[in-house]
């Protein structure tokens, strides 16, 4: 299990944005002022009790996304929400991952893979200087995982340039909660069925394999605020699969609201910030938060 333990970035909460990782390998990502979505959370008598933001976990060095709603926003709330409260620990991760990804006699991920995908992920394995013998009885997610998250690491990526440890110094002395922890973040993972499984190694090694600058095309949608074309995003890829959107996307959503509206019914006045995806579509945490009763308005 020692390969799991490989240098592992917040790639969990990444994949949800259905990320490829050819963006990374630009070098000329132009600064852009952003209009990133904001939402109000608002009670049944008008008052604002909180706030919803959708991120983007690693970013293009240079990107300018912060604005000063999204500031002044933070400033009213009593704490931050993320989907994980503690900073991106190395060891914790890969230990979480050590734990829950192991299971002894599985046939060799190549294997585990249609004639298709094959050459792909051949293709994948010498990008990245891996092999099968890199994977020995690790899980089609735990595979999955670690592909993106070293041919996002090889490509550069750092989850310093992501918007949760800007606003982590935005918070200052506020408290800092998470809706999971990485032991449960996996835990999801490590629950899906094996069909699920293999889609995701599946469409992760496409992307990992693909050449195309897709991402730019995400950052370009998240930075407008187009939730619709964020949505649209959000259900393809693995996210087509109607068992891994389930999982992966309205399960969580659904966990997190109920969280959320007691949250709020004590009296908490939280800054949510959550991968964008979790923000975008039918099954949305805006969605689910006014049927539970709450009114939400998007901040211009």
């Amino acid at each position: 299990m020692k390969q799991l333990r490989r240098l592992l970035w917040a790639i969990v909460p990444a994949l949800l944005l259905g990320m490829v990782f050819a963006w990374m390998e630009r070098r000329d990502t132009p600064a852009q002022d952003g209009r990133v979505a904001l939402w109000q959370i608002t009670d049944r008598a008008g008052t604002v009790r909180g706030y919803l933001f959708g991120t983007v976990h690693a970013l293009p060095p240079q990107v300018r996304w912060l604005r000063p709603e999204i500031t002044d926003a933070l400033g009213r709330s009593d704490r931050l929400v993320l989907e994980i409260a503690e900073p991106l620990d190395q060891e914790i991760a890969g230990e979480a991952l050590a734990d829950l990804a192991g299971t002894e006699g599985l046939p060799p991920p190549s294997q585990r893979l249609g004639p298709a995908y094959r050459d792909k992920l051949a293709r994948v394995y010498r990008k990245l200087g891996l092999s099968d013998a890199d994977f020995a009885d690790t899980e089609s997610w735990a595979v999955a995982l670690q592909l993106a998250a070293i041919a996002g690491q090889k490509a550069g990526a750092d989850p310093e340039s992501g918007a949760e440890p800007a606003l982590r110094k935005l918070a200052g002395d506020k408290p800092v909660a998470g809706f999971e922890t990485i032991h449960s973040q996996f835990g999801v993972f490590d629950a899906l069925p094996p069909r699920q499984q293999q889609i995701l190694l599946q469409e992760v090694t496409v992307e990992a394999a693909s050449d195309k600058d897709e991402e730019a095309d995400m950052v370009s949608l998240w930075l407008k605020g187009d939730d619709l074309g964020i949505a649209r995003e959000a259900n393809e890829g693995f996210l087509a699969d109607a068992g891994l959107h389930q999982a992966l996307l309205t399960d969580r959503n659904r966990a997190w609201a109920d969280q959320l509206d007691a949250m709020l019914k004590a009296g908490a006045r939280p800054f949510v910030a959550v991968g964008a995806a979790h923000l975008a579509g039918s099954d949305s945490l805006q969605r689910l938060m006014m049927a539970r009763g709450w009114q939400i308005r998007r901040v211009p």
